[in-house]
């Protein structure tokens, strides 16, 4: 059974509260509308508004309007209310399709770097850098990198060979910045 459409004429509208009663053509007694009930009309209700309602009797008798339009004001429909969602869609995409392609290009066009300049394989003395004491070499055995401060134990006995890798470091924090760990005391 479908409902019964009814119509009337909004008589009372607070827009602050957002309620109103309408006069219905066929009655006397006015029929409370909220606004929750306009959910797909496209502008709020006026004084004068000719609504179309179905009607509902609240248990202490009141009666109610639900499901309401507004005569002659289109209502919003469901693909209007959705299309901006997929556009806000589309326009991630394309943002992110663009971003990559960005990246893409900076990296296979960038400058490539000059080239490194070849290392001797002839045994080079390890060179001491009067501005840094800390010690970073490599374990012969182990292949670890280990850094060592002045006063430890193998300090002294440590050579640096920057042809192997190895390197002198200011400060802890940049020694294990860069991976080396701190020898056993």
């Amino acid at each position: 059974m479908k409902p019964i459409q009814n119509r009337g004429t909004l008589v009372r509208w607070k827009e602050d509260r957002g309620f109103g009663f309408i006069k219905p053509d066929k009655s006397d007694r006015e029929v409370f509308l909220h606004i929750s009930e306009l959910r797909s009309a496209s502008r709020r209700p006026k004084v004068g508004d000719i609504i179309f309602y179905e009607q509902v009797s609240e248990p202490n008798g009141k009666i109610r309007a639900v499901k309401a339009s507004i005569k002659g004001v289109p209502s919003r429909s469901s693909t209007a209310t959705r299309k901006p969602k997929q556009q806000n869609v589309i326009k991630i995409i394309l943002g992110v399709g663009i971003l990559s392609a960005i990246v893409v290009a900076a990296i296979r066009f960038s400058p490539e770097p000059p080239p490194s300049p070849s290392i001797s394989s002839s045994p080079v003395p390890s060179v001491e850098r009067s501005e840094c004491n800390i010690k970073g070499n490599i374990s012969i055995q182990t292949g670890n990198k280990i850094y060592h401060l002045p006063g430890m134990e193998d300090y002294e006995s440590t050579n640096i060979d920057v042809t192997k890798g190895e390197r002198w470091f200011c400060t802890e924090s940049e020694a294990l910045a860069n991976g080396w760990r701190k020898a056993p005391s």
